[in-house]
């Protein structure tokens, strides 16, 4: 009896791993050094996959919403913030996790003054990430 039933369970754990299918997204894990909150968005300073040079990106408000949002944001209690994933479907940013420190006076949190040309910045319909 033990015996079939070992085998039953060998035949089921090998016929739920054949029939797993590859995910058709992609993870893609960026750290951020620091975070700049505005009205128009987040500028976010991350370092590179390649080069661990530092880069700058701008998510706009808009991104970060309702349920079809390309963009959310998470608070967390948590040593390994601030970081962002980018999920990858068929080679196109599908969307993306913020997440950030839930105490904003945490030194992963910065702030920048309005310029000239801010705007244009966040004016952006796509990500634009360096990596």
């Amino acid at each position: 009896m033990r015996k079939v039933a070992l085998v039953l369970v060998l035949v089921f754990a090998i016929s739920m791993f054949a029939a797993a299918q590859e995910s058709e997204l992609y993870v893609t894990t960026l750290y951020i050094e620091k975070i700049y909150p505005s009205t128009l968005g987040y500028r976010i300073d991350y370092r590179r996959l390649s080069s661990l040079m530092l880069s700058t990106s701008y998510l706009p408000l808009d991104w970060f919403g309702g349920p079809e949002a390309i963009a959310k944001l998470v608070y967390a209690n948590d040593r390994s913030v601030p970081f962002i994933n980018i999920f990858w479907r068929e080679g196109e940013i599908s969307h993306m996790v913020l997440y950030v420190d839930r105490n904003v006076n945490a030194l992963s949190w910065g702030s920048f003054r309005s310029t000239e040309g801010l705007a244009d910045r966040f004016a952006i319909d796509e990500p634009q990430f360096q990596f």
